[in-house]
This record gives structure tokens, sequence and C-alpha cells, in this order.
């Protein structure tokens, strides 16, 4: 029967962020051992340090969907977050960056 396969949530997410990185299987590999948002969006709930897969498992899923497979799955992720992307402006949270802002003191009046 041979190994069980891994969880398709896993596979595909990590699809997607070799993708979005720009690397190879064994770095996606290596960089989800090391990074808390990869495993988060891969839908863990606890840091694991260990690596999920050895790279060669991504080969095989690649395999066993076949190039419509990873097209869909691409596809999906634009359709699904199409319009967040489209978007002309980002909002971003500084309420925690240091402001330059000088206040009027005694000693500078």
């Amino acid at each position: 029967m041979g190994k069980p396969a891994k969880p398709i949530r896993l596979m595909v997410s990590l699809l997607i962020l070799k993708q979005l990185r720009n690397l190879s299987d064994e770095s996606i590999v290596e960089h989800w051992s090391e990074n808390v948002y990869y495993q988060y969006f891969s839908g863990e709930t606890y840091f694991a340090p260990k690596v999920p897969c050895v790279p060669t498992e991504l080969v095989e899923f690649r395999k066993r969907i076949g190039t419509e497979g990873v097209e869909l799955i691409f596809k999906e992720s634009i359709r699904v977050n199409g319009k967040d992307a489209q978007e002309n402006h980002l909002s971003g949270d500084t309420t925690i960056q240091e402001k330059n802002i000088t206040y009027p003191t005694d000693d500078k009046l």
C-alpha cells in the first residue's frame, strides 16, 4: 500500500507559496519549517520546526494532479483573491511604528 498521502491543504499551500516566492521545491520545504506564517497558511495550529515533506513529494503531487490540476489551483486562488489583488491602495497599521514627531515642550518654546 505504501505511505499515506500528505494532507491536500498542505500540498496545495506549498505549491502556492512556491509560486509566490519563486522558490525551488527544496527551498520551499526548508523555508516552511522555519516560517510560522507559512505553516499557518498551510493550516497548522502549532509551530512545527520540521520539514513537512521531502521535496520529491511535491514532484509526485504535481504529477498526480497534472498540469490541469496545478492551473486550476492557481486560477481558483486568483478568482478567490483576485478582487483584493487588483485594488490600487494598501492599508497598513502603523500604531506600533515609532513616529518622528516633536512636541512643544517648555525648553523648546
